[in-house]
């Protein structure tokens, strides 16, 4: 098993440690000095995620107060300063103790995980209607790469989307919590309290046949909005919650308000224009 990567560094071994590796991996380099509280409070972050990332990237640190010219030769005007080196070459700075998360987005954007490649195959098994294998392709990445939370995110929702809530929401209970906060995690909670809505629902057949009978039918509304939301139709969705709210704004102590005030976080960052146009129809509504 790879092991975290870790060194510190100084001016007499900057190029061998730093420069030279930088052409096999990507190395953050953290400027920091020992009277710098910001900088006592990030490093354990760092390291662990040196050890999460095991191996996919080099922890350099460079004491300052040590190795001045270092600092002058990287323009360091404040520490904790990061600089990530590749090839030779800055391709991103960072300043100031930030909260993991940042700093996890800063290390993803610049580093190649062997899982990416197997769950970019997945995904496209998936598209192609190839649940199956894309299943397949998910799992062996997740045993390549079990750190790579984005591969079980993945997973997650596609368990929601064909039809397997329980495995969905077991999977993702599991995750821990930098998972299920992240840019891509956020969405899929929020998703994955409709598919609670679903599992206490009639099937999509039943439910339109009722709506074929019944338009106004507001139980079979209220559900088949929740299959919606699950299929990735928020548009529909939102129009059906409204619809239901219309026709009776009480139903199930607001559900239909709730469940749109709840479909609007979910979806604020990934489709802000829709989120916005029917915040305002909501509005219209409710003044």
């Amino acid at each position: 098993m790879s092991q975290a990567l870790i060194a510190d560094v100084n001016a007499q071994n900057f190029q061998q440690v730093v420069m030279d590796n930088s052409h096999q991996l990507p190395v953050l380099v953290d400027f920091w000095a020992p009277w710098c509280a910001p900088c006592k409070a990030v490093m354990p972050v760092l390291e662990k995620l040196a050890a999460e990332f095991a191996g996919q990237f080099l922890l350099a640190k460079v004491n300052i107060d040590e190795n001045p010219e270092l600092a002058n030769q990287f323009a360091v005007r404040s520490v904790p300063t990061f600089k990530l080196i590749k090839k030779g070459q800055v391709v991103a700075e960072q300043t100031g103790g930030q909260p993991e998360q940042v700093f996890r987005s800063f290390l993803e954007a610049h580093i190649e995980r062997p899982s990416d490649n197997l769950r970019l195959q997945g995904r496209q098994a998936y598209a192609a209607g190839q649940v199956d294998q894309a299943l397949a392709l998910l799992a062996e990445a997740a045993q390549v790469d079990p750190n790579n939370y984005k591969v079980h995110l993945d997973l997650v929702q596609m368990y929601m989307q064909s039809g397997h809530l329980d495995k969905a929401s077991e999977l993702f209970n599991k995750l821990p919590d930098e998972a299920k906060n992240s840019k891509e995690g956020k969405p899929l909670s929020g998703i994955l309290s409709f598919a609670e809505i679903m599992q206490h629902s009639d099937d999509l057949a039943t439910l339109q046949t009722k709506l074929q009978t019944n338009p106004n039918d507001v139980d079979a509304l209220y559900g088949f909005a929740s299959i919606l939301v699950i299929h990735q139709e928020y548009e529909k969705a939102m129009q059906t919650l409204l619809k239901l709210f219309a026709l009776d704004r009480g139903f199930k102590d607001g559900a239909a308000q709730k469940a749109l005030i709840k479909l609007f976080e979910t979806l604020a960052d990934q489709a802000p224009d829709l989120v916005k146009a029917y915040r305002r129809k909501l509005q219209n509504f409710l003044y």
